[in-house]
Parts: C-alpha cells; sequence; structure tokens
C-alpha cells in the first residue's frame, strides 16, 4: 500500500502537469485566434482586389500591354 507522502507527491506531480497542459492550451488558443484574424484580414483583401478588378476601368485586365 502507497503511503500518504507518495500519494501527495502523485497528486502534487498531477497538479503541476495540468498546469503546465492547461497553459500550453491558452496559448495554443491564442496562436489559432490570431492566425484567424490574418486569416479573415487576408481574405476580405482578396474580396476587395478581386471586386476592384472586375469593376475597375483601370484594372489591370482592361489595359493593352505596351506591345499592341
Amino acid at each position: 500500500m502507497e503511503s500518504s507522502d507518495d500519494v501527495q507527491a502523485r497528486v502534487t506531480d498531477l497538479e503541476l502537469r495540468f498546469m503546465k497542459l492547461e497553459r500550453f492550451t491558452n496559448e495554443l488558443s491564442d496562436a489559432v485566434a490570431q492566425q484567424q484574424k490574418t486569416i479573415d484580414a487576408l481574405a476580405a483583401q482578396v474580396r476587395r482586389l478581386t471586386q476592384w478588378t472586375v469593376d475597375s476601368e483601370e484594372s489591370p485586365r482592361a489595359e493593352r500591354p505596351p506591345h499592341y
């Protein structure tokens, strides 16, 4: 049978492991949230650029190359 000191040491070890995992999970969550913000900003920029090239008379698609 385990002594109370052994049990206490195991509980302490488990608590430390849990705290490290919790901290890592929070850091990972923050990183994923930041990446999603970046993805959203880039997607919005692509939409704006796509709309600009479709609607604009000055779009690169509307210009003729210099050799024409």
